[in-house]
This record gives C-alpha cells, sequence and structure tokens, in this order.
C-alpha cells in the first residue's frame, strides 16, 4: 500500500514537471512558434450593421377583446382573407355572459323594488313625525295656557276669596265683641243671666278663631301654594318645550335614516343596472365585425415573428383575455421595416442613415430606405429571453412600389454607416489594451513587439488601424488577454496564454474569453458581439 502511494506521488510530480516546463517553453514567445498570425491588408471596408428583420404595415387597425377574464374562441375568419367593413370576424362563446345576464336582470327587479318600498317607507315615517310632532306641540301649548291661567286666573280669584273671608270674619268679630260689650253691661244691671253672657263670649271667640283661620289661609296661598303651583306649571312648559325639541331631532334621524336608506337603495338600483348594461354590452362584444375593408392579420403571427414564442395562435378553441390584440388589418398607407439592434451598435446608428433591404421573397432584387426611427428604450421581450443582451427596435422606410408586400415578410437589412474604398484593417481581436491604450504585438525578427496603435470603427469583425502598422505587417491574432503596466520589449519574458485560431463563426452570444476582455477595453467604447440573426459584411 506504501509502494503504491510513492508511485502515485512520483507520478503526480512529474506531471507537474513537464506542465512546467510546457509552460515555460510557450512562454518564451518567439515568432517561430506555431501562433496565428495576420498580414496587415489595405483595402475597402464597410462599416456598417446587418440585421435579419419584418416587414409590417405602417397603420393598422387593431382589434382587441373587450370581454372580462378568459374567453374561448368559438369561430374566427381565415387569415390572409380580405373582408368588407361590417363582416364577422371572431366569436366567443357568450353562453355565461348570457346566464349572467339573466340572474341580473332578476337583481335589478329586486332592488328597484326595495327601492319603490324605502320611498314608501319615507312618506309614512313622515306622516308619523308630523303627528308626534303635532301632538308635542299641544301638549306645550296646554302647559302654557295652564300656567297662565293659574298666574292670572285661579290665583288672583282664590287670593280674591281669602281676602273677602278675612274681611268678613273681621266684621263678625267687631259684632260679636260689641255684642258682648252690650251683654255685659246688661248683666251687671241683670238683665241677662250669667249663660247667656258666656254664650255671647264664646260666639266672639268662635269669630276671632275664624278670622284667625282666614289669615292662615291667606298666608299659606301667597307663600306656599302660589309658589308651588307655579313651579309645577313652569316645569309642565319646561317638559313639554324639552319634549318638543327631542321629538323634532327624533323626526330628523328617523327621517335621515329612511333618506340613507333610500340612497343605498338607489345606488344599488344604479350598480345593478349598469352592470346589467355592462352585460349587454360584453354580449354585443361578444362578436367582433370589420370596421373596415382590408386583409385578416392575426396579432399572434405578428408576435410570433418578433420571436415571442411563448405566444399561442390564434385559433378555434384557445381563450383570450380582456384587452388582448387579436386581429391586425394593414391599412394602405405604407410599409415599414422593423428590425432589432444590439446596444453596443447604437453609437452606429444616425436617423436618416442610408439602408439597403433584402426580402426573401425577392431574392434578386434590393430596395434602398432609411433609417426613421431608433428606440428609445430596450425591448421589454427580449430582454426575457436574454436579460444581459439589451436589443434596440428600430424602423425603416423602404420603397416597395415595384413589388407587391405583405406585411410579416421577413428580410435582411444593412445599415451603412461608412464606406471606406482603401483603408489599413485587422481583425478585431488583434487589438488589445495595455494601460488603457490600444496595441497589437507585430512580428519583430523571431520575436514578438507590442505596438501602439490608432484605431477606428468597426464592423463587428474587422477594425480600421487609422496609423502605427503598415501593410504587410505580421501580428499576432491571440495577444495575451493581461500585460504588466510596462510592455517588455522582447516578449519571450512575457507570458502569453496559449494562442488558439480566431473562429469568426462562433455563436455572437457565446464569445471567447479574451474577445470580452477586449470589448471592454475597445476604443470605441464596449461592444458585444450582434445576436444570432446579424450578419457582419466582409471587408
Amino acid at each position: 500500500m506504501k509502494g503504491r502511494r510513492k508511485r502515485l506521488l512520483f507520478a503526480g510530480l512529474a506531471v507537474g514537471v513537464a506542465v512546467a516546463a510546457f509552460l515555460l517553453s510557450r512562454g518564451k514567445g518567439e515568432a517561430g512558434e506555431d501562433v496565428p498570425t495576420f498580414t496587415v491588408a489595405e483595402g475597402p471596408l464597410t462599416i456598417g450593421i446587418t440585421s435579419s428583420g419584418a416587414i409590417q404595415s405602417r397603420d393598422k387597425v387593431v382589434l382587441k377583446s373587450e370581454l372580462e377574464g378568459n374567453n374561448v374562441v368559438i369561430w374566427v375568419v381565415d387569415e390572409g382573407v380580405t373582408v368588407k367593413s361590417g363582416d364577422l370576424l371572431l366569436e366567443f362563446d357568450s353562453a355565461t355572459l348570457v346566464d349572467k345576464r339573466n340572474e341580473q336582470e332578476i337583481t335589478v327587479a329586486t332592488t328597484e323594488g326595495n327601492l319603490i318600498i324605502a320611498e314608501e317607507k319615507l312618506e309614512v315615517t313622515k306622516g308619523d313625525c308630523d303627528a308626534n310632532l303635532l301632538e308635542r306641540e299641544v301638549d306645550l301649548t296646554l302647559a302654557k295656557m295652564n300656567l297662565e291661567k293659574y298666574e292670572k286666573g285661579d290665583y288672583p280669584q282664590q287670593r280674591r276669596e281669602y281676602e273677602a273671608d278675612i274681611a268678613l270674619a273681621d266684621e263678625e268679630v267687631k259684632r260679636a265683641s260689641e255684642k258682648l260689650e252690650w251683654s255685659q253691661r246688661l248683666a251687671k244691671e241683670g238683665f241677662l243671666t250669667r249663660t247667656e253672657l258666656q254664650a255671647d263670649e264664646l260666639a266672639l271667640r268662635r269669630k276671632e278663631i275664624d278670622l284667625e283661620m282666614a289669615k292662615t289661609k291667606m298666608n299659606v296661598l301667597t307663600n306656599y301654594t302660589v309658589l308651588a303651583q307655579r313651579a309645577t306649571h313652569e316645569s309642565s312648559v319646561r317638559k313639554a318645550t324639552r319634549a318638543l325639541a327631542r321629538t323634532k331631532w327624533q323626526n330628523k334621524s328617523i327621517i335621515r335614516q329612511v333618506e340613507t336608506e333610500i340612497v343605498q337603495r338607489t345606488r344599488e338600483r344604479d350598480r345593478a343596472t349598469n352592470r346589467l348594461a355592462e352585460l349587454n354590452f360584453q354580449i354585443s362584444k361578444s362578436k367582433i365585425y370589420a370596421p373596415t375593408n382590408g386583409v385578416i392579420l392575426y396579432a399572434s403571427t405578428v408576435q410570433i415573428s418578433r420571436r415571442r414564442w411563448w405566444i399561442r395562435p390564434l385559433a378555434v378553441g384557445e381563450t383570450a383575455v380582456q384587452r388582448q390584440e387579436l386581429i391586425y388589418i394593414p391599412l394602405d398607407t405604407g410599409m415599414i421595416v422593423e428590425i432589432m439592434v444590439p446596444e453596443a451598435s447604437l453609437n452606429k446608428l444616425a436617423v436618416g442613415m442610408p439602408a439597403n433591404v433584402k426580402v426573401d421573397a425577392f431574392p434578386d432584387k434590393v430596395f434602398h430606405g432609411k433609417l426613421a426611427k431608433i428606440g428609445i428604450l430596450p425591448d421589454g421581450q427580449s430582454a426575457q429571453l436574454n436579460p444581459d443582451l439589451k436589443m434596440y427596435k428600430c424602423e425603416l422606410e423602404c420603397d416597395f412600389s415595384d413589388v407587391v408586400i405583405r406585411p410579416g415578410m421577413s428580410c435582411d437589412v444593412e445599415l451603412v454607416k461608412d464606406s471606406f474604398e482603401k483603408v489599413v484593417y485587422c481583425p478585431m481581436q488583434c487589438v488589445t489594451r495595455i494601460d488603457g491604450v490600444p496595441h497589437v504585438y507585430v512580428r519583430v525578427g523571431d520575436e514578438w513587439a507590442p505596438r501602439k496603435v490608432e484605431v477606428g470603427l468597426d464592423n463587428n469583425r474587422m477594425i480600421h488601424l487609422v496609423s502605427g502598422v503598415s501593410v504587410g505587417d505580421v501580428i499576432m491574432m491571440a495577444p495575451p488577454v493581461t500585460e504588466s503596466n510596462e510592455p517588455a520589449a522582447n516578449a519571450s519574458d512575457a507570458e502569453a496564454p496559449p494562442a488558439e485560431m480566431p473562429n469568426h463563426q462562433q455563436e455572437p452570444d457565446k464569445p471567447s474569453p479574451q474577445r470580452r476582455q477586449r470589448g471592454k477595453d475597445h476604443p470605441q467604447g464596449r461592444h458585444p458581439p450582434p445576436p444570432a440573426q446579424d450578419r457582419v459584411p466582409s471587408p
């Protein structure tokens, strides 16, 4: 077991020494090694953008679903058919909406009946409130009358009666007193008996007691009875006043409650009526008719042609949601070409720049146009497919008067930024940056030496070399990705990764690590590779 471990250890050390020797030999950078090169050439170079696109109508009538929720298509006109205004184009299943309408009609009738009941209840309530208010007003009036009657009638009358009783009692006392005096005189002279004298004295005493009782009644009346009766009647007036006010507030509250109920019933009736009208409107919109003459084009077909593959084609049995675009009817106002341009190529675009368009249906013809519109924001649908690649929608105006063009046709577009008849150029991967300055590695004898160059625009394949190299110079196509701050004159002391042949036909969405590094440091800004549908013109 130990011998086996020793053999594995020696084998690993041998492999490490071999790899180190290989890397040291590769790092010498001599010109005699098998390194991919490119001979600087001079010739025509076209700076532009090539992309595939689709032809669409400039103006079109968009027909959308106006029904709520998901609705099933039970009939649809064939795509490409020419229709006239008023022709039936599409029909949704409206059985559920018809059932809802029937139920809503019952709801409307119920709410209208509830509203009528509430209105009649308001009239009855107003009558009861008026009766209660009238009763409280009568009670208040009677209470005031009783108070006035006592103060101006009962009390003065009773006072006068007591005053008369006091006067009569006083007079009777005087008469009894005079009679007693005469009786005493007659009794002294012996004309009256003692019994008769005592009877007169008793009569005087009775009259005096009657006088005192009359005065006591007057005192009770003026000091107690009148105050109690006045307080009682005034309290009755206050109670009747408060009862009247309370009845008024109660009447207002009851009437307000009934009026609130009427408002509620009215809103319920209006809501039910509006819902019934909406259902009738939706039932009427379950059939879509042509608003104008034209050729039928499914919206799903156009969206799928724009690489929205998750869209389901419009057909019988498919569902559609509210406000979903269903059918386009192109108008006879001309055609435009829609293309998608990557973010890295926006600096090459300008409104009005010329364009050459090749339609797949007419491969022998080239149509000339110009760029009319550049998208302001990235296309959201493209971002869903690849969030790292931002595409901008652009529109081109082109003259297709010589042929019959249909919406949705595919085409290839070449936008020309600039065209040179004779310039020096090289592949883009030949250029790297050292301390932020573009350089290329030029063969000098048997060694590679970095040389500073001035670069111009590129077409995502070839780049314009303004100065720094001459025609016939041999440059390295796979220069080192990372350089030191002080580039060595002798490339044998520089570490370079194993050279690899450039592949111009590789997938643009999968650039090599070297191209990603150089794209960050490119003098014209970051240039990610073009989308897969773009084709780069040869120089």
